[in-house]
């Protein structure tokens, strides 16, 4: 086998919009790098090639524009790289920014124009530039391509990713209903601790590199355009490492953060809070790592499927009822921020009724890395992994473009609730759609035949039993 890194910045510059909140934000300072850091692995005449970018999402045509140019350059097909958004909410304007206040002139014409421009639109220069560097660094890794063994194995971390959502006393279900609110009754979903690490290894044992897989939201908040808690992860791996890259993909986060809603200690944002959750989720890689056993892992392959989703529609009652609240200019707020996504929405679905979205297999001998473009729910991404036939199965959101969240139907039932499902440009598919990406993530997984799993390092077992107080035993 051989396999090669490579890391192209993709760091916006100060003055750029910082994407992922609910207002207008602005980068006024730089705290670490965003890069996409690419891997290019080959066996048997196969090459696949794994890309983990520092950005809140991906959008789909700077993928194309990214694929075309690697295959291009390389010949590795379009169809071979996987693209996954960190989801960092520190990075670039790489999906749109949020409105400023509009002028008062919500008339039917203002809202169709607003939608055709795409009136969120994000810097169309830096998504230029990071279509390129996402380039860059395959192009460059697949040049570093040398002779190398992999490793594989998982770990697990419980401690710093939990379930946004929970089940209120009143039978419906809340996002961040607050610390230790009296009226939560349990978390409306699961998390995923699972830590999945390959590692690279050169014949004689240097350390080249690894992918991570991890399922926990960027959104800790470093003081500055940043990676997140992603490079406190990445730093702790290299220094115990002493060197090498790190590729990593997020898993279903699309419910899951780093803030403990039943607990009262202090709130679970800042640099603080992102060392503390990047170096716990990098120490259990690095017990992955020390345990490694390199080895070769084939057969590698892709393969994929595009998906048509639906769009919800806002009723006419509604957009309505929103254009008139926009219209009565009151003050910028909630209200006034979820009757502007209505009224875009409205006019969207007009132009766009329907979504395309890439669901994507990469195989490295027995792990499977299963993408899509959702900014999905825990819960599928682990029916999806029960649905494999792989010993490693990792899923990837966020990858190959950006469809908005895929909630669970509970979730968009009467009983649900919460900002995740609420109707917008952001969450505006039909409740079938996380199924529907569930199904063909597992139909990918099981038209591929897994490799052969290496064996783990074991502990000697001792020949003799010691009882706890013999003289043999307090003399060991």
């Amino acid at each position: 086998m051989k396999v090669g890194f490579a890391s192209a910045d993709v760091t916006p510059s100060i003055g750029m919009e910082q994407p992922g909140g609910f207002s207008k934000a602005y980068h006024q300072s730089i705290h670490d790098p965003c890069c996409a850091k690419a891997v290019v692995i080959e066996g048997d005449g196969v090459r696949v090639a794994l890309v983990g970018l520092d950005t809140l999402s991906v959008r789909e045509s700077i993928v194309a524009k990214a694929r075309q140019m690697i295959e291009d350059a390389t010949g590795i097909p379009g169809g071979n790289v996987m693209v996954g958004a960190s989801h960092s909410h520190c990075s670039g304007p790489i999906v749109g920014a949020r409105p400023g206040t509009f002028a008062n002139s919500f008339d039917p014409e203002f809202c169709e124009d607003l939608a055709q421009n795409n009136a969120t639109a994000p810097d169309l220069h830096y998504l230029d530039h990071v279509a390129r560097q996402i380039a860059t660094a395959v192009i460059e890794a697949d040049h570093k391509k040398e002779d190398a063994l992999l490793s594989i194995g998982r770990g697990h971390e419980d401690t710093v990713a939990f379930n946004r959502r929970f089940w209120m006393k009143d039978g419906t279900q809340r996002t961040h209903p607050g610390k230790c609110n009296p009226d939560i009754v349990k978390p409306a979903g699961p998390i995923d601790p699972e830590v999945g690490v390959i590692g690279a290894w050169r014949p004689g044992g240097e350390f080249l590199g690894c992918i991570v897989n991890f399922t926990c939201h960027g959104t800790t908040g470093n003081p500055g355009a940043s990676a997140d808690w992603i490079h406190y992860m990445r730093t702790c791996v290299t220094g115990g490492m002493h060197g090498g890259e790190v590729v990593f993909l997020n898993g279903a986060c699309g419910d899951v953060t780093q803030v403990d809603n039943q607990s009262l200690q202090e709130s679970e944002f800042g640099e603080k809070w992102s060392r503390r959750v990047g170096q716990k989720v990098g120490a259990e890689v690095l017990k992955v790592l020390c345990m490694a056993e390199p080895t070769e892992l084939l057969p590698l392959d892709a393969r994929q499927k595009f998906l048509t989703i639906q769009s919800r529609t806002v009723p006419e009652e509604r957009f309505q009822a929103s254009l008139a609240y926009l219209k009565a200019d009151h003050p910028e707020g909630w209200d006034r921020w979820w009757a502007r996504e209505e009224v875009l929405l409205h006019e969207l679905v007009k132009i766009e009724p329907e979504v395309t979205g890439e669901v994507q297999a990469i195989q490295i001998g027995p792990a499977v890395y299963l993408s899509n473009s959702a900014e999905y729910f825990c819960q599928f991404g682990l029916n999806i992994k029960a649905r494999s036939p792989f010993p490693y199965t990792w899923v990837v959101e966020l990858a190959n473009g950006c469809i908005g969240y895929v909630p669970t139907p509970e979730a968009m039932g009467p009983h649900g609730g919460g900002y995740e499902p609420r109707l917008c440009t952001s969450s505006r598919l039909v409740p079938e759609a996380g199924e529907m990406i569930e199904d063909a993530s597992a139909e990918l997984a099981n038209a591929l035949t897994p490799g052969i799993d290496p064996p783990r390092p074991t502990v000697p077992v001792q020949d003799q039993v010691w009882e706890a107080g013999s003289a043999e035993a307090d003399e060991v």
